[in-house]
């Protein structure tokens, strides 16, 4: 039979190889998700016929290494890898058209709906025999959830042009979609490579390795500081994702601070057309948001963000102090560092310094903000009663501007 291999979500399988016949999933896991998993095997001279008439066997299982993480985790690591749901839709309009099938009968929205509330964890325990596809679970899981209207002798003609389709629906569709389904969302992603690495088809390298460069993104920022509060809110809250991102060695000295500098870097960045993945942040104040604004009206290359930290309502009314006193001002645009998004106490204030007649704003910043970023990166997991939406916003926009990134390259390869 070989050596085989299978990509599993709960008893589902998604998909399988043979031997040197597979796909590459690793960029669904990081190298800290090896662990035991199960594999199924038939034992050997227990087949037998149920009362059914269908062919069954006995069934045996052993705990070995694999890869396994949840499918909520693995959703997100499918999203940076450029595939989200308008991606699965297209995918879906082209093998309407390679299969023949109605896109406008058997609609992606009722498949997208009919994925959200299958039962997944109720499906029996399958053992690969190099047969099984998406297209059988498709005809016998998903198609009655359609609820499709036809006219009478179509039913097996569309049933039979869809599931078709839809065994060459990609393992990165079919687990994006079914990340809808909360029942689903919480069941671990399996692929169990040991019997092909055993079997002395592929080195365990290259099943478990880290992201390849071109899978990853670059975050520049206008200083140190903003770099290591990004990678350390990474760490702690979103280390499902954290290897995605990279940030410019610090260790000699980060040689791009300051904003003046940094749009000076970008323009190089453009001219030399770089191929990684490039994102760069600007700070939310007054030299941050001109900076910003500079950069982008440059000619920036599909592979490049230009990024300035988000204004929040809560910097809509903060306490400031200056020549004239103490007032209560917006400090979006004029003086939101990232230490602002950090958790901060009611006596949190910005002092104002000189006016910046080339921007025509006043430059402020944030009093103490060592302490605040100190108490932030002292921590060593998700702290309770911490503050964390402001800096979570800050992820959640880095995080949606690279998914569109790279959902753009997907769609022009």
């Amino acid at each position: 039979m070989g050596s085989m291999i299978q990509l599993t979500v709960g008893n589902l399988q998604v998909d399988w190889g043979k031997n040197r016949g597979f796909t590459d999933h690793s960029a669904f896991f990081q190298t800290s998700d090896v662990t035991l998993v199960p594999y199924y095997y038939v034992v050997e001279g227990s087949d037998y016929v149920d009362e059914a008439g269908e062919m069954q066997w006995k069934i045996r299982v052993e705990y070995r290494e694999g890869l396994s993480k949840p499918l909520l985790e693995v959703k997100d690591r499918i999203e940076l890898l450029g595939h989200t749901i308008d991606q699965c839709h297209l995918e879906f309009i082209y093998l309407a058209n390679q299969n023949g099938f109605d896109a406008e009968v058997f609609e992606f929205e009722a498949l997208k709906k009919a994925l959200s509330s299958v039962d997944v964890s109720s499906l029996a325990i399958t053992v690969s025999q190099g047969d099984e596809d998406f297209g059988e679970f498709f005809r016998e899981q998903v198609f009655p959830k359609l609820g499709m209207k036809l006219p009478e002798g179509e039913t097996r003609r569309v049933l039979w042009s869809a599931a078709e389709g839809m065994e060459n629906l990609s393992s990165h569709s079919v687990l994006r979609l079914l990340a809808e389904n909360p029942a689903a969302a919480t069941l671990p992603v399996i692929w169990a490579y040991k019997d092909v690495e055993e079997g002395g088809w592929a080195a365990r390298d290259e099943f478990v390795h880290h992201l390849q460069a071109s899978e990853r993104f670059l975050i520049v920022t206008e200083g140190s500081s903003d770099a290591a509060i990004l990678k350390h809110a990474l760490r702690i809250l979103r280390p499902h994702i954290a290897d995605f991102f990279d940030f410019v060695d610090m260790e000699e000295g980060y040689p791009f601070s300051g904003t003046g500098n940094l749009y000076k870097f970008v323009q190089g960045l453009i001219s030399i057309s770089i191929q990684n993945n490039i994102v760069v942040l600007f700070d939310n104040d007054a030299e941050g948001l001109f900076s910003f604004n500079r950069c982008s009206q440059l000619n920036v290359p599909a592979n490049m963000r230009i990024l300035k930290l988000p204004d929040l309502d809560e910097f809509r009314s903060f306490q400031t102090i200056g020549p004239s006193g103490q007032h209560r001002l917006d400090i979006n645009g004029k003086a939101a560092a990232l230490e602002c998004y950090l958790q901060l106490d009611e006596n949190a204030c910005v002092r104002w310094s000189s006016f910046n007649s080339s921007l025509s704003a006043y430059q402020g910043a944030l009093i103490n903000k060592d302490r605040y970023k100190n108490n932030f990166l002292d921590q060593r997991s998700r702290t309770i009663g911490y503050d964390y939406r402001k800096i979570e916003a800050v992820l959640n926009m880095i995080f949606q501007a690279c998914v569109k990134m790279k959902e753009l390259q997907v769609r022009l390869a």
